[in-house]
């Protein structure tokens, strides 16, 4: 298949004709962009934090922050320690604190970058 019709598979109008204009123009830049939503940050004894847990676009400047302050809540949750069984409350602790947020940062990213072009 031709990249014209691979492209026109991937990329709705308006963003067809000005991803065709900049490389007829040889005016393009490019930057992929990944963005996770999750549905959580805890399973039995492990924790995510940061991008490994959520990511968001870089358009919404949030990331490093969120990534502290997902570092800084675990730190918080495992602070009394974890041990044996209860090993695993502290951590649905930290997701209970962070999940909500962290997923409305993606999709306010999403949001935004979806806001493009219309």
């Amino acid at each position: 298949m031709m990249i014209a019709g691979k492209a026109s598979i991937r990329w709705p109008q308006p963003w067809l004709d000005a991803i065709f204009y900049s490389i007829q123009t040889r005016n393009l830049v490019g930057t992929p962009i990944a963005e996770y939503v999750p549905d959580n940050l805890v399973k039995e004894r492990i924790a995510l934090v940061g991008d490994a847990a959520h990511l968001p676009t870089p358009l919404t400047t949030k990331g490093f922050n969120a990534s502290l302050q997902d570092a800084a809540a675990l730190a918080d949750s495992v602070a009394k320690g974890i041990q044996g069984k209860s090993a695993s409350e502290p951590l649905l602790e930290y997701e209970s604190l962070r999940l909500k947020h962290v997923r409305q940062i993606v999709q306010s990213g999403q949001s935004f970058s979806r806001s493009f072009g219309r």
